[in-house]
């Protein structure tokens, strides 16, 4: 089905090629130069989770998030294999990046030719190494990507004449996509209706169109239902479902039309100054789609492809940065097909062959330039830096230093809380939490659910009684809606930590290059420069106790 995949005079297949090697040098070069890259808090508690798993607890149990099992399995797989730090777990990022790239490119050459699927391959690579994807963190998005490309491939390796065991197991791959997060599910229902429509064009009789597509979704279903029978098993699945239904149902009514469309305007924006020369040469790419009578096939895949990506960054309506990771494969293959379409046009007229090269030079430019901007923060900051660059005053550059102590100054069979969404803190620590909510965002909501999510915390923690207690004292890590959302926990810290606990750490974040930090009994005096502070509590030990040194 290579419509746009005729070979051009004068092409040289090694510029072409050679393009290709230093874009992916660039990409993965910067990612190992940027390894230790501080954990923002959704990686930490990925990374919690997955930790957790490794140790036989299983998702759910002692700590609570709304994404799916599947996420947390890769998370405890990437450090199995690569080690339970930052480095690793973006050594495995790199992995499921190396992958995306490598399916996009073969997805590339289905409908174009070598050119194009070059750019379509650069693009992707090069586009997420911008903060305004946040693409250097391993977020859920990254995840989704290698098993829906490689449901894709499978699908488009046979179009409509594809074996029943080819449908079932491409309906299991979008299944996995589904569990590493739910907008997966999207690309799935993608999945299932360009099977049907790809049978049907391939003559296809509807009974057997029919099985094909039942093939397909029983595959889908299957990661689902395997998942939930091990929760089960393991004993978590109320907490399982709760989480990953119900919750998100309710999570998804928070944001109205309006903000959203407020969100959806700053987000666009956001990424189309990264690299609007390539957001353009896409624009032509669709252009191109719609409008050509060659395209075929392609014209039906790739719009397909766009809207249905465009539909998996809407859920929620919150539209974050790195919601639109999973947009980029359907622009990168969009500005593909506008190097493939046009220099192939540029041949059939007879023009020479450096112009009919030149759309692939102007595409390469403009893949060069989505780096210009960050072009500081991605070849010459430190990760911290790079880190306080991207998050500004969030607390993540400091967290692994919050952690380390933690951990040399606690018994391994501690626990610890955190009042604030900065899970990562218990990663850093290799210390238990004294509660399941390692989130203070749905703590912060007016719904009747989160009264009763602040309850079990101070039961839980109170019950626990945790040899530290961190409290994080930046807007960031609590996004709290109203005062009375923030107030009875701040209330409830005060009330706990007095006679109970002891200041023993103070962290103040004073500028984007500095932070104070003090640790010991001068934590308790040292005065207030910062609003911006992170205040660690231990507990206060007891008659007949031996305090640790």
């Amino acid at each position: 089905m290579k419509i746009l995949a005729s070979r051009r005079p004068g092409s040289s297949q090694w510029v072409v090629w050679t393009f290709l090697g230093l874009a992916l040098v660039v990409a993965v070069g910067v990612r190992v130069r940027l390894l230790d890259f501080p954990l923002e808090r959704d990686e930490g508690c990925f990374a919690y989770i997955g930790q957790l798993l490794l140790e036989g607890i299983p998702p759910y149990q002692q700590a609570s998030d709304f994404k799916m099992p599947g996420l947390y399995l890769a998370y405890a797989a990437m450090m199995a294999v690569f080690g339970q730090t930052p480095a690793g777990i973006h050594l495995g990022l790199l992995v499921v990046q190396l992958a995306t790239w490598g399916l996009l490119f073969l997805i590339a050459r289905r409908f174009l030719d070598l050119p194009g699927a070059v750019i379509a391959t650069a693009a992707a690579a090069l586009m997420t190494l911008s903060p305004a994807y946040v693409g250097l963190a391993a977020h859920a998005t990254n995840f989704i990507m290698p098993p829906a490309l490689l449901g894709i491939w499978l699908l488009l390796r046979r179009e409509g004449n594809g074996r029943w065991f080819e449908c079932l197991a491409a309906g299991g791959l979008f299944g996995i996509a589904f569990l590493m997060k739910q907008p997966g599910m999207i690309f799935g229902v993608f999945g299932g209706l360009y099977l049907g429509w790809a049978s049907r064009a391939g003559k296809l009789a509807w009974p057997r169109v029919m099985v094909r597509l039942g093939l397909y979704t029983l595959g889908c279903l299957l990661p689902f239902l395997a998942v939930c029978l091990w929760l089960k098993i393991a004993g978590v699945f109320p907490q399982f479902w709760f989480w990953t239904i119900v919750y998100p149902r309710e999570y998804g009514e928070l944001i109205s039309f309006n903000e959203g469309a407020v969100n959806a305007w700053n987000g666009v924006a956001g990424i189309f100054h990264a690299a609007p020369l390539l957001w353009l040469v896409a624009g032509a790419g669709l252009v191109c789609a719609c409008v050509t009578r060659q395209a075929g096939k392609s014209r039906v895949f790739l719009t397909g492809f766009l809207v249905f990506s465009g539909a998996a960054v809407c859920p929620g309506w919150y539209f974050r940065e790195h919601y639109f990771i999973v947009l980029v494969p359907a622009v990168a293959l969009l500005a593909g097909l506008a190097v493939s379409w046009s220099g192939r046009r540029l041949a059939e007229k007879s023009f020479p062959p450096w112009l009919c090269q030149l759309p692939f030079w102007l595409a390469a430019l403009a893949c060069a330039q989505s780096l210009y901007a960050d072009r500081t923060l991605l070849f010459s900051m430190t990760p911290r830096e790079a880190c306080r660059e991207v998050y500004t005053g969030n607390p993540f550059p400091e967290a692994v230093d919050i952690g380390s102590y933690l951990a040399a100054n606690s018994p391994k069979d501690a626990r610890i809380v955190v009042l604030g969404s900065e899970p990562e803190i218990y990663f850093y620590a290799h210390r238990h939490a004294a509660t399941s909510q390692i989130y203070m965002y749905p703590l912060m909501d007016l719904r009747p659910y989160a009264r009763q999510m602040r309850e079990d915390m101070f039961r839980e923690i109170e019950q626990n009684s945790p040899e530290y207690l961190v409290l994080v004292m930046i807007s960031g890590s609590w996004l709290a809606k109203t005062p009375e959302s923030i107030d009875p926990v701040l209330k409830w810290a005060g009330h706990y930590t007095s006679g109970n606990m002891e200041p023993v750490g103070l962290i103040q974040i004073i500028g984007p290059h500095r932070t104070d930090t003090v640790w010991g009994p001068a934590a308790a005096t040292m005065g207030m420069r910062s609003k911006l502070r992170v205040v660690v509590f231990k507990k206060i030990q007891k008659d007949g106790q031996t305090k640790k040194e």
